[in-house]
C-alpha cells in the first residue's frame, strides 16, 4: 500500500514525486511510461497523428510529446537518477491503463508492465503528470468524462465530467524555405519560421477505445480562427520585407492575400508543447478546481499542462503547479 501514485515522470511528475517522499512517513509510487533515461540512446517521445484539419486544407499533422523518465532536463544531463530503495519506488516502461475507483474516491492506478497486468492501491492520493496527451485519456479510459464519449469508447462511466477533453491548444509552425540567393544573408539559413505560440483555435480530444495503447481521436482545429491566420499573415509579410522579395522560393511577387493564406495552410505543422483537456476552473466544462482536485472524485488530483487554459510561457509555470499541490497533500 502506498500513500501516493504519480502517473507520469516527467519534470513535473519527477519533482513532484521527489518532494512527496521527501516525507519520511509517505510512501510513493511513480508510474513512467517511457523509459529510464539513458546518455546513450534518443530520447523517446509519443507521435500520435492527429485527424484531418479543415484549416490545414485537409492535412493531417503529428503530435509530440516527450516521454521518460526525468523529462527532458534528465535526458539531457542535467538531472540525477532517484535515490536508491527509500520512500519512493518507481516504475519505468509501465503503461498506466486506469485509475481504479471505489465509489468517487481514488484507490489506486492499474498498469502494464513487462506484459502483465499490475495494480497498486493508494490510501492518500493519486496524481496525473501526464500532460495533456496523456491525462485526459486516462481519465476517460477510468470512466470519468463525457457520458456519450465514454459509451462511444466502451468505457462505463464513473463520473459524468463534460470538459474532459476539450480546450486543446496547440501551437503552430510554418518553415518557409528560402532561395539560394537568399542564403547570403550574414547567417545564411535555409528556411525560415514563423510561430505562433498562443493560438486563439481551439481544439478536443476523443476516447477511441479502453484500450491504452490506441491512440486517441485528436483534433487541434488548428488555423480555425481566423485572427490565428492574420498573425502568422502578418509575420509571413515581415519576413517578406525584411528578406527582400526574391529571397522566398514559394513566394511570387506581388503576394496575393489569398495565395499567402494557402501557403500558410499548405505548410502550417503542430509546434512542440500542448495545454488543455482537463481545464482549471469552476466553470461546467472544468475538470480540476483551485487546488488541481478533480470535480466530483476525492482523492484524484491533475498537475500538468492539460489543466491550463493557455500555453505557459515557459516550463516552470507547469513545475509550480507540482510543487504547490506537493504542499498541499503532505499537509492534508
Amino acid at each position: 500500500m502506498f500513500d501516493f501514485a504519480v502517473v507520469g515522470g516527467g519534470a513535473t511528475g519527477y519533482g513532484l514525486a521527489l518532494r512527496l517522499a521527501a516525507q519520511a512517513a509517505a510512501q510513493v509510487a511513480l508510474i513512467e511510461a517511457g523509459p529510464f533515461w539513458s546518455r546513450r540512446r534518443p530520447r523517446p517521445a509519443w507521435r500520435w497523428t492527429t485527424v484531418a484539419q479543415p484549416g490545414l486544407n485537409g492535412r493531417a499533422v503529428v503530435l509530440v510529446a516527450g516521454k521518460g523518465l526525468g523529462g527532458a532536463a534528465a535526458w539531457g544531463g542535467g538531472a540525477e537518477p532517484p535515490p536508491a530503495p527509500g520512500n519512493l519506488s518507481v516504475f519505468t516502461d509501465a503503461l498506466a491503463v486506469r485509475v481504479l475507483l471505489q465509489g468517487r474516491r481514488a484507490t489506486g492506478v492499474e498498469f502494464h508492465r513487462a506484459g502483465l497486468v499490475q495494480q497498486l492501491q493508494v490510501s492518500r492520493a493519486v496524481v496525473l503528470c501526464a500532460g495533456a496527451l496523456q491525462s485526459p485519456p486516462l481519465l476517460m479510459r477510468s470512466g470519468i468524462g463525457p457520458h456519450a464519449e465514454l459509451v462511444a469508447g466502451n468505457v462505463a462511466t464513473r463520473h459524468h465530467l463534460p470538459g474532459v477533453g476539450q480546450g486543446l491548444q496547440v501551437p503552430v509552425h510554418v518553415a518557409v524555405p528560402l532561395r539560394r540567393a537568399a542564403l547570403a544573408l550574414h547567417r545564411p539559413a535555409e528556411s525560415v519560421h514563423l510561430v505562433l505560440e498562443q493560438p486563439a483555435s481551439r481544439g478536443r480530444l476523443r476516447l477511441e477505445g479502453k484500450d491504452p495503447e490506441l491512440p486517441p481521436r485528436l483534433d487541434p482545429d488548428l488555423l480555425s480562427e481566423r485572427e490565428d491566420l492574420e498573425v502568422l499573415m502578418q509575420q509571413a509579410r515581415q519576413v517578406l520585407e525584411g528578406l527582400g522579395r526574391r529571397a522566398a522560393r514559394p513566394w511570387a511577387s506581388p503576394l496575393s492575400e489569398l495565395a499567402l493564406e494557402r501557403l500558410l495552410r499548405e505548410r502550417a505543422e503542430a509546434g512542440p508543447g500542448m495545454a488543455g483537456g482537463c481545464r482549471q476552473g469552476d466553470g461546467p466544462l472544468d475538470v480540476v478546481d483551485a487546488q488541481l482536485a478533480v470535480h466530483g472524485i476525492a482523492g484524484l488530483h491533475v498537475a500538468d499542462a492539460s489543466v491550463l487554459a493557455q500555453l505557459p510561457a515557459d516550463g516552470q509555470a507547469v513545475a509550480a503547479l507540482g510543487a504547490q499541490l506537493a504542499q498541499r497533500l503532505l499537509r492534508g
